[in-house]
C-alpha cells in the first residue's frame, strides 16, 4: 500500500515512491509495476484512499501501499491489478481488484477496504461493549443487492488451513475461500461467533 499524502507529485515505474507530503494523514505510497502510472489514476488513488481514516479514526498514522500493474488476461475485466495494503493502528487491511479500467480498479479496491474499515471498527466498537465500555458508533445504512450485478473470477493457489487463516485475518472478511492442498478441493473458512474458525467442505450429493 501507498503511503498517500496530498500533493504527492507522479511515480516511477519500479522505481523508489515518491516522498510523501506532510500536509496528509495517511501516508500513501503508489507504485507502478513496469509501466508508469498517469498522474491522474496517482491523484485518484490518493483521493479515495484518503478518506479511509473517517471510517476509523485509529488509521490516521497508516501506511497505504498501492501497487498497479497490466495483466496478461484475455478477458478485459481482468487487463489491470490494484493491489492496496493498509498498515497501521492496530489495523491490517488488504485489497485486490481486477478491471479494464485503472480508475474502476481503485474505485472498486477503495470500496472493498471502506467496507473492511467499517466492520473493524465495529468490532471494535462490539468488544468494548462487551468490556462495559461503550463508544459511539455511527453506521452508515446500506441497502442489501437485490439482484447479482456482478460475477468476479479469481486465481486460487493450494494452501493449508493455517495459510488460509492468515489470508483472511490480513482482508478482515468473515469467509475465505481457497483450495485445501491437503484435500485437493475447494474450501471454505469462515469466522465463528466464537473468535475461533471453521471449515466448509463441499461434498456433491
Amino acid at each position: 500500500m501507498a503511503p498517500f499524502l496530498a500533493g504527492e507529485a507522479g511515480l516511477q515505474s519500479d522505481g523508489p515512491a515518491s516522498a510523501p507530503d506532510s500536509g496528509g494523514s495517511l501516508d500513501i505510497t503508489v507504485r507502478g509495476q513496469h509501466f508508469e502510472v498517469p498522474d491522474s489514476v496517482e491523484e485518484r488513488a490518493r483521493q479515495k484512499l484518503g478518506r479511509l481514516d473517517h471510517y476509523l479514526p485509529l488509521l490516521h498514522d497508516a501506511v497505504v501501499e498501492v501497487d498497479i500493474s497490466p495483466q496478461k488476461a484475455k478477458e478485459p475485466d481482468q487487463r489491470y491489478l490494484v493491489r492496496v495494503t493498509v498498515d497501521g493502528g492496530g489495523a491490517q487491511l488488504r485489497a485486490e481488484e481486477h478491471a479494464a479500467k485503472l480508475e474502476v480498479a481503485v474505485d472498486q479496491a477503495a470500496r472493498v477496504l471502506a467496507g473492511q474499515a467499517r466492520r473493524h471498527k465495529q468490532r471494535l466498537y462490539e468488544r468494548g461493549r462487551n468490556k462495559g465500555e461503550p463508544r459511539a458508533f455511527e453506521e452508515g445504512s446500506e441497502s442489501p443487492p437485490q439482484k447479482v450485478s456482478r460475477v468476479k473470477r479469481f486465481a486460487m493457489k493450494p494452501m493449508s488451513v493455517d495459510e488460509a487463516i492468515l489470508e483472511i485475518e490480513a482482508l478482515g472478511h468473515d469467509f475465505f475461500v481457497f483450495h485445501h492442498a491437503a484435500e485437493g478441493q475447494v474450501a471454505v473458512l469462515y469466522r465463528r461467533h466464537a473468535g475461533d474458525y471453521g471449515v466448509l467442505m463441499p461434498e456433491l450429493s
